[in-house]
Formats: C-alpha cells, structure tokens, sequence
C-alpha cells in the first residue's frame, strides 16, 4: 500500500513539472512567483509611473513589489491591501512594532491609522510623511490654539515637534521622549543665578515646570500661563509657602486642605454637603493649579481630562468610537454644566436632582415624557425612573444617548410582559 502511494506521489510531480514547463515563459514566471511585476499595475494604473521615480519612494514600491502589501485579486480591504494598514505596516517595520509596550500611543498609531500621517507610495517629504513634519501636526492639532500667543517656545515656533514629542510611542505624557524634567532641563538650566532669580530663590529643580510655563505659546513673558493665582501673580509666595530661606521652602503654611480654603471659604461649605470631592492633604491641586493655568478657575488642563483622569469608566465610555451619541455638554467638555465639581447634596454630583437637571433644558420634557419620578418605579432596582434610567449621556450607539435601541429592546428591559 505504501508503495503505491509513492507511485501515485511520484506520478502527480512528475505532471506537474511538465505542466510548468510546457506553460508560456510569461505565465511560467508568474506560477513560480507571486510578486507582480509593477509594469503589469501600470497599464491601469499608469499616475504610479510619476511616483516611482521619487527619490523616497517607498523600498517595496520602488523595487517594483506591488504584492507586498496589495492582493492583485481581491481583498476584504480597501485599495486591496492583504491587511488592516496597521498591522500590514508593523509586518516590515518592526520597530515600530516594538514601541507598543510603551505607556502612550500616538491615537493614529494606536488605531493602525499609518495613512493619517504617511503616504503608501512616495512622498515629497522625508519618512513618506503626507506633509513636512512641523504642518503636519497641525491637521489634527488646532495652530491656532498652540500658537497664536504673542511669545512662542522656538521648537514650536520653527515646527519642530519631534524635538520633545514622540510620533508612535512614548513612556510619557504628552508623548514626551524624555520626562517633563528631563525634556526641559536638556535645554534649559534651571541653576543659573539667572532662573534662581526668576523663581525667588525657591528651589524648584524637581518642580513640573509646564505647572506655570506654557511649553508651546503665551502672551505672558517667561511663557507663564495666561492666569496666574492672585498670590503667585503678586510674588506673595509666602502667603501659601514657606521662605525661600527656611528648611523646608515649598511646604504650605496650613493644615490640609485649610491653606485653600482660608480663602476660598465657600469651597468648605461644598465640603460638606452630602457628596463632596474631597481627598487626604492639599487635595484641591489635584484639579486645580496653585500657580498659573490657560483654564478659567484655575484648572490643571481642560475640563474634560481634569475630571476623566479620575473617572476611567467614562473616558472609556468617551474614547470608544462605536458611542457616537453623546449629549452635547459632553462633547463640548463641560462637565460642570450638569455636575457640581466640589459638592452637591444630590446623586452623581447633580446641581439639582436628576429630572430638574435634565427638564431645566428640555423644557418640553417636563410635561411630555414616559412617567417617571414618584410612582414610577423601575422593575429592576425598584428605584424612582429618571431620565437616566433610559438615557446614558456619556455616550451611547443609540439615537437620543438611549442605553438600548428604542424599537423593542430599550422597552422591554422592564416591560417584560409585550
């Protein structure tokens, strides 16, 4: 029995070698390869001719190898690529690969999104990038909110991101190659009599310096933020800290949280409502900055990733591109137009209660609307219905931010009987 299955293994490779070789020379060629020669692309493709010629083409396209990323016959992905773009890039470009374990991704790089930022076949621009690198930056990231200040950090001035930011990866925050320390003091001393000067003498070597300086552009000199705590603003750095001369120069004078609310007493009173913000130590900086910020109130940075940067599940909610329904202070980034940032004596920090929240603006809903509040009671907690018992404003895949679509499945979450 074996030997017949030799025979008959035999026999098979022998007829396929002479099927090979009885074929054309051009059809004979194209069986023992699978690349495409680009001549062949050409004739339908014949823009591509110009391309080539670019001194930095792309090495598979200039080399005439079309089938390294295209199927010539059919393909689940656009262009016919063999593969989603980002894991057909990361197949010859290792390192990039490697750079995910990293603690931050570039959002383009994170979705595979290679094109965002780079051309497949050529480009005018080193690196195959869609524009030169300091333009490039500013199709998603708005010019004129990182340099329309009137003093300008010269890297951001002469469009050299890279110099501090990573493209792909980074360890830090904002894609920062180095630290925050490091990535400043690489350029700048921080021990000179000059910036000793500058700081009062305090010693601020392992200090976050984008606390007061704007890294990109301010109207302010010195780059500090555009609003400046009224004691920092005055040099009165006593009123909160330590002398500059004593053992211990930047600790704060005041126990706890008391070093703010000494003058911001109507802060205490939120304190103390029955859901309050409230933390170990000087809790309020950790919203909040003590010297200078861009943000109205003092905020360390917008809105929105002050408050997700302790609410994960909502970020998580925010970031997930299936939610497509948000409501609109939510897209706007004010949290506080429905929540109270200190306190409030109402569920999830509400500045009224649930249904007074929501009907202050969707007056209609007041009179109009499924029953709820007392009498209405939901089957499954056997709480009061609110208008977020059906809604979930963070962010939903149904119309109106619902939690299910409204055609069956929303309503029969409690009306089991239809």
């Amino acid at each position: 029995m074996v030997m017949v299955r030799k025979k008959i293994c035999w026999a098979f490779f022998i007829f396929f070698c002479a099927f090979i070789c009885s074929m054309p020379a051009a059809d004979r060629s194209y069986a023992q390869s699978t690349q495409i020669n680009l001549k062949k692309c050409l004739k339908c493709h014949p823009a591509l001719g110009k391309e080539i010629a670019s001194k930095d083409a792309h090495a598979p396209f200039k080399n005439l190898q079309c089938s390294s990323c295209h199927n010539p016959h059919a393909s689940n992905h656009k262009h016919l690529v063999k593969e989603q773009i980002g894991k057909l890039c990361t197949s010859c470009h290792k390192g990039k690969k490697e750079k995910i374990g990293k603690k931050y991704s570039h959002p383009p790089f994170e979705e595979g999104a290679c094109l965002k930022c780079h051309k497949a076949h050529s480009s005018k621009n080193r690196k195959l990038l869609v524009a030169k690198s300091g333009e490039l930056c500013f199709n998603c990231h708005a010019r004129k909110e990182i340099l329309s200040k009137k003093h300008k950090h010269d890297p951001a001035k002469k469009g050299k991101c890279l110099t501090c930011h990573g493209p792909h990866t980074a360890d830090h925050e904002p894609m920062l190659k180095k630290s925050l320390k490091q990535a400043c003091v690489s350029c700048h001393s921080i021990t000179s009599n000059k910036a000793k000067k500058s700081h009062s003498y305090y010693p601020v070597q392992d200090t976050k310096c984008t606390s007061c300086h704007n890294p990109h552009a301010s109207n302010h000199g010195g780059l500090i933020r555009e609003r400046s705590h009224k004691p920092f603003a005055r040099k009165k750095c006593t009123q909160c800290h330590n002398s500059a001369q004593s053992k211990n120069p930047l600790a704060v004078k005041g126990k706890g949280v008391s070093v703010c609310t000494a003058c911001h007493p109507s802060v205490s009173e939120d304190f103390r409502k029955v859901n309050a913000h409230v933390g170990r130590g000087v809790f309020c900086t950790n919203c909040h900055s003590p010297h200078t910020s861009d943000e109205l109130h003092m905020k360390k940075a917008k809105e929105t990733k002050v408050c997700t940067g302790c609410h994960q599940d909502t970020k998580g909610r925010l970031r997930d591109s299936k939610n497509k329904h948000k409501h609109p202070s939510v897209m706007e980034g004010k949290c506080s137009d429905c929540h109270r940032p200190h306190g409030s004596n109402f569920r999830l920090f509400y500045g009224a209660d649930e249904i007074a929240t929501c009907t202050g603006c969707h007056k209609r809903h007041a009179s109009f609307t499924h029953p709820v509040g007392k009498g209405a009671i939901d089957p499954r907690s056997k709480g009061e219905i609110t208008c977020i018992t059906c809604h979930n404003l963070m962010g939903s895949r149904h119309d109106f931010s619902l939690r299910f679509n409204r055609k069956k499945q929303l309503c029969i979450q409690c009306h089991k009987g239809y």
